[in-house]
């Protein structure tokens, strides 16, 4: 039975009426969220052709399928595992047989026993988020643990002595950058920091000890912004040549979310 205008909620229609919503559905992606990592894909060159691209909290498979679209023609290989603590489905437009599903809590991963089977990542992705409380302080801190459970899973144990006097410039209201037009990405290289080869890896212990996420690879998580976030920004500069922030222009404008990206993995 059709469901009346006059009963759907304001909630019902504010999603209805979304022109990222209206995107997604109009080009086969599962979420209005497919179109963040397209915008973050197409300033930072996250993803290349042929990459190994780990996908934390990957409910409900928007972010498989564009990391999937970013790997190329299947000629070029590559592998996008997404790991999530619900049972996910996988996509069926925008996928291929590159794309595994793991049903796991990302915060109990074996993580020597993960990087044994994929000899590490390219890029590790986190769009892990609880479920809000309603209390800001109770809210940031939750997401700081989870995206600190992702950068672990990447580099290893994060450790640094913080300079209380030093802080990041916090995001207030930032403007955001103009929406990716098309779904596709060109299949060109990024930058030389975004990959490296495994023969050029050098004498570090790659066992996984030491993280999941390969050299000049790349981490982006998803924080609420609040306490703690630039503190925990400045304990990455230690592992990554780069550390930014970016607010895509598919967020809500009443949402506190941003996205923290470590880009070249020291």
């Amino acid at each position: 039975m059709a469901v009346k205008p006059s009963q759907i909620g304001k909630a019902g229609k504010r999603v209805l009426n979304d022109k990222f919503f209206k995107k997604a559905k109009a080009e086969g992606y599962l979420a209005r969220s497919a179109f963040k990592l397209q915008e973050l894909q197409q300033k930072h060159k996250l993803i290349a052709p042929g990459s190994r691209v780990l996908d934390l909290g990957c409910s409900p498979g928007a972010w498989l399928q564009v990391a999937c679209k970013c790997l190329g023609p299947k000629s070029r290989g590559g592998l996008v595992l997404g790991i999530d603590i619900q049972d996910v489905v996988l996509p069926k437009e925008h996928c291929d047989d590159r794309v595994e599903i793991l049903q796991a809590d990302a915060r109990k991963l074996d993580v020597r026993e993960l990087f044994s089977k994929s000899e590490g990542f390219h890029v590790v992705l986190s769009d892990m988020c609880h479920s809000t409380m309603g209390s800001s302080s109770a809210d940031v801190l939750r997401s700081l643990d989870l995206a600190s459970c992702a950068a672990e899973l990447a580099v290893g144990s994060l450790h640094a002595e913080l300079d209380p006097a030093h802080h990041f410039p916090e995001v207030h209201n930032p403007v955001p950058a103009q929406p990716t037009t098309s779904s596709q990405h060109h299949a060109t290289e990024p930058q030389q920091h975004n990959q490296q080869s495994k023969g050029e890896q050098g004498n570090e212990q790659m066992d996984g000890s030491n993280g999941l996420l390969l050299p000049k690879g790349n981490l982006v998580m998803k924080l609420l912004q609040g306490a703690g976030s630039q503190e925990f920004a400045h304990q990455l500069r230690q592992h990554f040549n780069k550390v930014a922030w970016a607010r895509p222009a598919a967020t809500r404008s009443e949402s506190r979310e941003i996205y923290l990206l470590g880009l070249g993995r020291k």
